[in-house]
């Protein structure tokens, strides 16, 4: 039940396959500036969301799977179900909180984000788990003040925070996120996200495979999603409510 619910967060992917004419093109060092331009053009955008995902969570040598259906509604809830053969659970994500109710112990959860920030040693919002889905760096890019790492083979940004290092790995033709990586030196703490297989639909690019990788102190968990579905701006609903009958739980 713990395992399920801290991955819940953490569930908050296209490059299009590369043409003839891109491996062809020469990859050049660019000013920053220029680079986060070009980063911010090739961003998605969208009204809302359906993903269908088979998930594997592994902690200390043990694996689970089950099955999710994500559905996004932008810059407002995220609404995740899981099921293995029977319905499993529901969590609904807002700005103001995460709510979750499992249906074999009939248990459920409401909290706000800081109890779950705590535990993974980042700072969650609504927003960052939406850009996690969709392949889109969680930090905000306004106003923010990176450095560009020399590499042959990817553009890398790195954040100058000091609390929270921060680095995002770029395909050089695409400019699509392959990584991006938070590190906390007050916590010890490192949460590595990684992303593949990216699928054009609808004329926008999302990547189909994630690996989330969350280190500390206490534990280490890795989450891989195979995404293998999208569907863009339908009329989704987001039904969800707690069971009278269900008791409250903690993490």
């Amino acid at each position: 039940m713990r395992k399920v619910l801290i991955f819940i967060p953490l569930l908050f992917l296209n490059c299009k396959a590369l043409t003839k004419a891109d491996t062809e093109r020469s990859f050049k060092k660019i000013s920053t500036k220029d680079l986060i331009k070009n980063i911010l053009e090739e961003q998605v955008s969208y009204n809302s969301l359906f993903i269908r995902s088979k998930v594997t969570i592994t902690e200390k040598g043990s694996s689970n799977q089950i099955n999710l259906s994500i559905r996004i509604k932008n810059n407002d809830k995220i609404l995740v179900s899981g099921s293995l053969l029977i319905p499993l659970f529901k969590a609904l994500i807002t700005e103001k909180e995460i709510a979750f109710y499992e249906k074999i112990k009939k248990t459920y959860y409401i909290e706000d984000y800081n109890t779950l920030t705590s535990i993974i040693n980042f700072k969650l919002s609504l927003n960052s788990l939406e850009k996690l889905f969709v392949g889109m760096p969680m930090g905000d890019f306004k106003g923010a003040r990176f450095s560009q790492l020399t590499n042959i083979e990817n553009y890398i940004l790195e954040s100058n925070n000091k609390k929270v290092q921060a680095t995002y790995i770029f395909n050089p033709f695409t400019y699509k996120l392959t990584e991006q990586k938070l590190y906390s030196s007050l916590t010890n703490s490192e949460l590595t996200i990684q992303y593949s297989n990216y699928k054009t639909i609808d004329g926008k690019n999302f990547p189909q495979k994630i690996i989330i990788i969350a280190k500390g102190k206490k534990r280490n968990l890795k989450i891989l999603l195979n995404l293998n579905s999208n569907r863009i701006d339908e009329e989704l609903s987001f039904p969800f409510e707690i069971p009278k009958d269900y008791k409250k739980t903690e993490l």
